[in-house]
């Protein structure tokens, strides 16, 4: 028996709460698989503990498990099942493929601008021009984000770190000072390692910035300043180049916003780091 068909009938007992739960998913079948716990269950007024065992009730080891079901499910039922864009045709062009990558792209940047709050990009440029050190961290694709933000605003000459490894950032954040910032992105705003090094910080006062997509999450709630985008991928689509794309620009705007505000030094100093990759490769032509 299928999720869908479970909970019209289902073939465990069900408590008060489960029937709350069942109806909200019900009337949510489209958007639950891409939600974070946190967000089901303050929109259903369910505890995330009695979530966790209703998902075990339903046959599944975890929430994860059952929504990544479900979006399957959905997908097959609607015959659509796929990891692209549900926009793009298997047989289409190329190059019919490309407008429809570069419209939804454009998308979701002009979406995230209008979420863009004036001051908190101010905020931000002043917590990373007066941060002792800067930590960026992300896992998995924003692993890769957080390894390109540090490079990029080290060659401004800010003392600043990368992590994508879990016990890593952990082991940092346990020694983070108080002048410190944390810089953590994440797509859902619910990876466990993430929310165990903002925790961890947050206990040595540490400034807290964070990026994700635009909803409710455990990041976004232990962040002094959140900086939402758009996101319109699947589950199934996860890592698609919107969500990034959309994340290296929140950062770059930061970026620029600190060269803004410190021009003169921030010019100088990538001048040098640019001549010092220069001198590097002359010695292999």
């Amino acid at each position: 028996m299928g999720i869908i068909d479970e909970l019209k009938t289902p073939s465990f007992k069900v408590t008060k709460s489960d029937k709350i739960l069942m109806k909200y998913i019900k009337e949510n079948i489209e958007y639950v698989s891409y939600m974070p716990i946190s967000q089901i269950a303050k929109e259903s007024n369910i505890g995330e503990a009695t979530i966790t065992r209703f998902s075990k009730k339903m046959g599944f080891s975890s929430l994860q498990d059952f929504k990544v079901t479900l979006a399957q499910e959905i997908s097959i039922n609607n015959k659509s099942k796929t990891i692209i864009n549900s926009n793009i045709e298997n047989d289409e062009p190329a190059i019919d493929t490309a407008k429809k990558l570069l419209s939804s792209n454009i998308t979701t940047l002009e979406k995230t601008v209008d979420l863009i709050n004036n001051q908190d990009i101010h905020n931000c440029a002043n917590m990373i021009i007066n941060a002792r050190r800067i930590y960026f961290v992300g896992i998995g694709y924003s692993g890769i984000i957080a390894q390109d933000s540090n490079y990029k605003f080290m060659r401004i000459g800010l003392n600043c770190m990368s992590f994508d490894s879990s016990h890593t950032m952990i082991m940092m954040a346990s020694i983070m000072e108080a002048e410190d910032l944390l810089i953590a992105i994440s797509h859902t705003g619910e990876t466990d390692a993430i929310i165990k090094t903002v925790e961890l910080a947050k206990q040595n006062n540490v400034n807290i910035i964070s990026i994700t997509q635009n909803q409710e999450s455990k990041l976004k709630d232990r962040s002094d300043i959140n900086l939402a985008y758009v996101s319109e991928e699947t589950i199934l689509e996860t890592g698609s180049i919107s969500s990034k794309l959309a994340q290296i620009f929140l950062l770059d705007l930061i970026y620029t916003q600190v060269v803004k505000e410190k021009s003169s030094e921030a010019i100088d100093r990538k001048i040098k780091t640019t001549d010092a990759i220069k001198s590097l490769k002359n010695n292999y032509i």
